[in-house]
């Protein structure tokens, strides 16, 4: 699997954390996460692979505290 394809399975795997939350906030943030997965998935083919690394790891960091 590409890292492309990793990233937009990671943005998946928000749309599915988001459509089963309750809390309207906890929908909302995990929609913003899912963008934030898709966008670097689109743009990480021009993007050096250190800075798609530190990408990940920012946007990982903003998600560990809310998956499950």
């Amino acid at each position: 699997m590409t890292e492309q394809a990793n990233l937009f399975d990671r943005a998946a795997d928000c749309e599915r954390l988001m459509e089963a939350a309750f809390d309207p906030t906890i929908k909302e943030t995990f929609k913003q996460l899912r963008d934030m997965w898709i966008m670097l998935a689109n743009e990480s083919p021009a993007m050096s692979a250190d800075y798609v690394t530190k990408q990940i790891a920012d946007i990982e960091r903003l998600q560990r505290g809310l998956s499950p």
